[in-house]
């Protein structure tokens, strides 16, 4: 990794203060989201969930040359290896297997999956293999990254209204504990305004979330701590787009 790559994980930036003031935070998720393999693993019995969504849009140019998968690496980077989730990372990693372990009965990992324990184990580059477990407390369950033959078909004039993505899923907590949720990075590459295709384009990166009692159809215990859910989501997101803008 480059020395401008680490400082974008370690050392607050002026896109760190920019990404806070200009990212909205809403609590609707997409619909695939909650109809997902994904869900079903974290969520079997569809018990009441509570969700929210962190995003920011920023121009073509900004991200310009990267792919998908490099886009959700980078954001992935500065999210789990960044100075705001640091201490919960320290304390996940000492404590995480014994109370806060990741695990669903119906998911089975790839052969390849890593168990990462340190921030130089997350890649800037590309995304873990499917089961690969971050700070024995984070499961990456599912990834979907478009191949350029759909970027091509997005950017033509009878696709200028869809906005198919990519996204990546992160997931807490068990289907056998009363507490359990997932993150899932999203990337959509959104087709310029009108008919003039001199526009340029935008990209916008979402962190999507939910959280639910797998157990007991009620309300988990983090639905006591609305406010420092809200601030520390902000946070985390603003340390991904500062390693993917500041690369």
């Amino acid at each position: 990794m480059t020395v401008k790559g680490f400082l974008s994980r370690v050392v607050p930036q002026g896109t760190f203060f920019l990404s806070l003031f200009q990212s909205s935070f809403t609590f609707p998720v997409s619909k695939d989201l909650l109809t997902s393999a994904t869900f079903n693993h974290v969520n079997p019995r569809h018990h009441t969930v509570a969700t929210d969504c962190v995003s920011q849009t920023v121009s073509s140019r900004a991200v310009k040359g990267l792919s998908d998968e490099q886009i959700l690496a980078l954001f992935t980077s500065g999210f789990f290896g960044g100075f705001v989730f640091r201490a919960e990372s320290w304390a996940l990693n000492l404590l995480g297997a014994r109370f806060l372990p990741a695990r669903y009965t119906t998911f089975r990992p790839t052969p390849e999956a890593l168990k990462v324990h340190r921030v130089s184990g997350i890649s800037n580059k590309s995304l873990l293999p499917v089961g690969s477990l971050l700070f024995n407390s984070f499961l990456l369950v599912d990834k979907h990254t478009k191949a350029a033959s759909e970027k091509m078909c997005e950017n033509s004039h009878e696709k200028q209204n869809e906005t198919p993505s990519s996204y990546v899923d992160y997931c807490f907590g068990s289907d056998e504990a009363r507490f359990a949720g997932c993150h899932r990075f999203r990337v959509t590459r959104l087709p310029p305004a009108g008919d003039n295709t001199g526009n340029e384009g935008q990209v916008r990166i979402d962190l999507e979330h939910f959280r639910c009692n797998p157990q007991e159809n009620k309300p988990s215990w983090a639905e006591k701590i609305p406010m420092l859910h809200f601030v520390y989501a902000k946070m985390l997101f603003a340390n991904g787009m500062q390693a993917l803008l500041a690369r």
